[in-house]
């Protein structure tokens, strides 16, 4: 069947190879409804980033001498941490719900696309234009709609980031400071960082149980009750 007069570069771009890979051994990437397959870098691999050089205390005297190197693995805190594995699901919980509603719209435009090629070259001219251009707005809608949960995603993915790195930086400070070290860095995946270390070096144990520590204890303390007004 003849379908060259249904306008291509119109079409959506198909999102059935949606994949939601919060964590992958190439690097924890996450790829939020990315059609380009742009922008692949992760959530995880950015709060790293913030730690790859954690200066605990750079002004101490005699420094070349008593410099104390530490190491974690950034992939492990997030798998076993408590803290980890709720930004990860809070995540995933709202990203599989934005990608039901991309779906549902998917599957509308496939059959408005269905009944062009179908009805197509049975209507008129005039009645096969007003199908298309309608068709072709509703493509516009769809494209404009994704445009704007991929930004809200975006933000999303920024804050919960924001927020697991501040608590991150806070207790690996708190386990470097305890530890005496100078130095903190963070073993990334291919990222040449870190090429070797001894393992007495890996404080990312320590790290886990602080983080869960400090997690629990912030959900223990009982929310302040707002000051009646007189």
């Amino acid at each position: 069947m003849d379908s060259k007069w249904i306008s291509e570069p119109m079409k959506p771009q198909a999102c059935s190879n949606f994949l939601l890979v919060l964590y992958s051994s190439e690097g924890m990437m996450i790829r939020m409804l990315n059609w380009t397959g742009r922008h692949k870098t992760g959530w995880i691999v950015r709060i790293a980033a913030i730690v790859v050089l954690l200066i605990v205390s750079l002004s101490s005297p005699g420094l070349s001498e008593d410099l104390k190197i530490a190491v974690i693995d950034p992939d492990r805190v997030a798998n076993e941490t408590a803290l980890g594995k709720r930004m990860k699901a809070t995540l995933t919980k709202y990203l599989e719900a934005r990608q039901k509603v991309i779906d549902t719209d998917e599957a509308t435009l496939r059959g408005l696309e269905d009944e062009l090629r179908t009805q197509g070259p049975l209507l008129s001219a005039d009645a096969r234009e007003a199908k298309q251009e309608s068709y072709q707005r509703e493509v516009i809608v769809y494209q404009q709609k994704v445009n704007v949960i991929n930004r809200e995603l975006q933000e999303r993915r920024r804050t919960e980031s924001d927020k697991y790195a501040k608590l991150l930086r806070a207790a690996v400070a708190r386990v470097a400071k305890q530890g005496k070290f100078t130095l903190v860095l963070a073993k990334m995946p291919d990222s040449g960082l870190v090429l070797f270390h001894h393992g007495s070096l890996d404080i990312t144990s320590q790290v886990i149980k602080e983080l869960d520590r400090a997690g629990k204890t912030s959900k223990a303390e009982p929310k302040r009750k707002p000051k009646e007004k007189p």
